[in-house]
C-alpha cells in the first residue's frame, strides 16, 4: 500500500445534534443561577425546544438549496406581514412568551444523555472508516475489522452537498466513488470537511495518473 493514505471517517447522523447539547448546557447554567431547585419560567424552555426541534428536523429532512431559499423567503414574508399587521406580531409574541417550566436538573439530564449518545456515536467512527490511496480503496468496519477492497486506478468521483445546514455544521457532504469495472458505486455519507477530502482524493488519484503516464 502507498505511504500516501487518506482516512475518511463518515459521521453518524446523530452527531448533528451537538447544537442541542450546547443549548441544554447553556440553559442549565442560566437556570442554575436562580438556584438548584427553582423552576425558571423565562425563555430557556422556548430556546431549548426551538433548537431541539430544529435540530431534529435536520435528521428528518434534507435542507437543499431550494428548501433553504424557500425558508428564508417565508421568514421574510412573515417579517413583512408582522410589520404591516401589528395584530399578527402581537399574536406571535404572545405565542413565544408562553413559559415552559424546566428546572436545571432537566437540562443536566438531557445534556448528559446527549453527550453520552454523541460520544458512543463518535467511538463508532473508530471502527467504521475508509482508507484511500493511489492503489486501492479499503473499507474497514466492525469490532473484528471486516475488510472490503476495491482498485483505485481510474476511479470516478462525485462530491454532493445535499443538505446546506449539514454543510454549515460540519462542512459535510457525500462522496461517491465508482471504481473501474464495478457496477456498484461506493457511497460515503456525512463526510466532514468534504472540500478538503475531495482535494486529497484528487491529489492521490492524480499522482497515480502522472506515474502511469511515465
Amino acid at each position: 500500500m502507498s505511504s500516501e493514505r487518506l482516512v475518511v471517517r463518515p459521521m453518524p447522523a446523530v452527531l448533528y445534534l451537538y447544537p442541542s447539547l450546547f443549548a441544554a448546557l447553556l440553559c442549565g447554567v442560566v437556570v442554575a443561577l436562580d438556584g438548584p431547585s427553582v423552576e425558571h419560567p423565562g425563555a430557556t424552555g422556548i430556546v431549548f425546544t426551538l433548537v431541539f426541534f430544529f435540530n431534529l428536523s435536520l435528521l428528518a429532512f434534507d435542507y437543499t438549496r431550494g428548501t433553504s431559499i424557500a425558508l428564508v423567503l417565508v421568514a421574510v414574508v412573515i417579517g413583512l406581514l408582522t410589520a404591516l399587521y401589528p395584530a399578527l406580531g402581537e399574536f406571535l409574541q404572545r405565542t413565544l412568551d408562553q413559559p415552559m417550566f424546566m428546572n436545571a436538573t432537566f437540562y443536566w439530564v438531557w445534556s448528559s444523555c446527549m453527550a453520552t449518545l454523541l460520544a458512543f456515536a463518535w467511538l463508532r467512527t473508530r471502527f467504521d472508516y475508509w482508507e484511500i490511496d493511489s492503489n486501492e480503496i479499503v473499507h474497514r468496519r466492525g469490532w473484528f475489522g471486516d475488510v472490503e477492497r476495491w482498485p483505485a486506478p481510474n476511479v470516478r468521483m462525485t462530491k454532493e452537498i445535499r443538505d446546506v445546514l449539514e454543510y454549515l455544521l460540519f462542512r459535510s457532504g457525500r462522496i461517491v466513488l465508482v471504481p473501474a469495472n464495478e457496477q456498484r458505486a461506493i457511497v460515503i455519507d456525512h463526510v466532514a470537511n468534504i472540500d478538503r477530502v475531495e482535494a486529497r482524493i484528487q491529489t492521490l488519484l492524480g499522482a497515480l495518473k502522472v506515474n502511469d503516464g511515465r
